[in-house]
């Protein structure tokens, strides 16, 4: 306004850098956000070096991208430098212009950037102590540091390299023993993995990520190779003038897995129950890995076991980061007001359908599209009483037992002494049911048993119908279990 006097008001350095350095990021998140700059720049391939160094943790990030001149590398040191209004191409994965810096001085007291162009090879320190007591400056080393990542780069025709060799104890890593620090690491190349799996695995642009010279793998949360998968239609929602694709999985139930390692690794870092619900994309880098987004309507969604296989994909392109209220981690997101009733809905077909997988234990079909050929043996009645589970008089096994009164009287007494709060009580606690696994002499015991039922069944079922009738309401049902039976029942293996 004209005339109005004005008073300087620079932040103090000290106390803003403080907070800058709790502003919450996780090794594994701060990481992460270099990796961003370096798809934004361009890299197909990140090195990164993360060592225990006897306790004094250091770590570097190498990328193969343009890298930067010194005015560039000054401009990109700068907090806010190219902040949340600048147009962005598609590969940018910024937001904020604070990433790079936050998440290492969240990590490190002194980090220090080397970066080669065609033309140029450019460094510069900031270090906490300085810019506490001189305000906000970056060095200029007189001699690049000592590292092997700096020594690949300058063989490079361009590329950027970051070196956090004042790691403390805010990171978490500082003070741990050796064996605790790389197990750390395994969570940073698990987490890795789950952010960028689409970028390791082709679906975006090409990354190769290397931590401690090892490949890191990807980790698809839909599990889409997996036969039992269900892939439930997409749907195209539009929002102030941009249009996003959600398209919800239901995973398959514990028992269609091969083996408990399968299994586990299906269920992702923090495992099954942590990583239900949605995933939020921002340009194919995962923001958000299992959460309900504070949806559900009146009574808001929390996690549960009967939803442990629903997750729920979210494609947002960067145009509406303000929308959904993208924080500067890129680890939060929000979706606006008029968009949670259609994303409630679509969620919670979802939620209904993997409720039905978990509870009938993956009597889903074995391929997609196969069928359901085999009705449940229990089967649940909801009243005014409350819900009532009954065993299915007309599954094929039972049916062919001759339904006598007898053996009606012994489904009543076990149908009536269900223990269900008891089971839920124990599911809930172990994580979901474990699947039995049996030995060579229990598999060759229980295919005799059901071999005895399956010749009762009806001449006309074929030896596949007689398999999937006495099969596929058993947990944990075992390949070699399926051999054994087809072989008892005069079937081929």
């Amino acid at each position: 306004m004209p005339g109005t006097r004005t008073i300087s008001v620079p932040p103090k350095a000290s106390a803003l850098m403080g907070s800058l350095r709790g502003i919450g990021y996780s090794p594994e998140t701060a990481l992460a956000d270099l990796v961003d700059n370096s798809i934004s720049a361009g890299a197909t391939t990140v090195s990164i070096d993360l060592r225990w160094n006897d306790g004094a943790p250091v770590a570097a990030v190498l990328d193969d991208g343009h890298g930067m001149d010194e005015a560039r590398l000054a401009e990109a040191l700068r907090l806010g430098g190219d902040g949340p209004d600048t147009a962005r191409s598609d590969n940018d994965l910024g937001r904020f212009g604070l990433g790079l810096k936050t998440a290492s001085l969240s990590q490190s007291r002194s980090l220090t950037f080397v970066t080669k162009t065609a033309d140029s090879l450019s460094s510069a320190t900031i270090d906490v102590s300085v810019i506490e007591a001189r305000g906000w400056i970056a060095l200029v080393p007189e001699s690049l540091p000592e590292h092997a990542l700096v020594a690949e780069l300058q063989g490079r025709p361009s590329g950027t390299v970051v070196i956090w060799d004042q790691i403390d104890e805010l990171s978490g890593l500082a003070g741990l023993s050796k064996e605790a620090f790389y197990l750390r690491v395994e969570d940073i190349r698990a987490h890795l993995g789950m952010v960028f799996h689409r970028f390791i695995s082709g679906d975006a642009s090409q990354l190769t990520i290397l931590l401690n010279d090892r490949a890191v793998k990807p980790w698809d949360p839909f599990q889409a190779g997996h036969p039992a998968t269900i892939k439930m239609p997409s749907e195209r929602l539009r929002h102030a003038g941009a249009s996003f694709l959600v398209t919800p999985y239901v995973l398959p139930h514990r028992d269609r897995f091969a083996n408990e390692a399968e299994y586990n690794a299906a269920g992702g870092p923090g495992g099954w129950g942590a990583r239900q619900g949605f995933y939020v994309y921002r340009n194919k880098r995962l923001l958000v890995a299992g959460s309900w987004l504070g949806l559900g309507g009146a009574r808001t969604w929390t996690r549960d076991e009967a939803s442990r296989l629903a997750r729920v994909l979210v494609d947002l392109p960067t145009g509406l980061d303000r929308d959904w209220r993208i924080d500067v981690r890129k680890s939060q997101a929000r979706p606006p007001g008029a968009l949670r009733a259609r994303l409630t809905a679509i969620a919670g077909r979802c939620r209904e359908e993997a409720r039905e997988v978990f509870a009938f234990r993956g009597r889903g079909p074995r391929t997609r599209g196969a069928p359901h050929t085999v009705p449940a043996v229990w089967l649940a009645t909801h009243g005014p009483k409350g819900t009532q589970y009954r065993i299915n008089r007309d599954h094929p096994v039972i049916a062919a037992a001759g339904g006598t009164r007898s053996l009606n009287a012994i489904l009543s007494i076990i149908e009536r002494s269900v223990p269900v709060e008891r089971i839920w009580l124990d599911v809930s606690e172990s994580e979901g049911s474990q699947v039995p696994t049996l030995d060579a002499d229990e598999i060759g015991q229980l295919a005799d048993q059901l071999a005895e039922l399956g010749r009762m069944l009806p001449v006309s079922m074929t030896i596949d119908q007689r398999l999937d009738a006495l099969l596929l309401n058993l947990p944990g049902e075992l390949p070699e279990l399926r051999k054994s039976l087809a072989q008892k029942l005069g079937g081929h293996p």
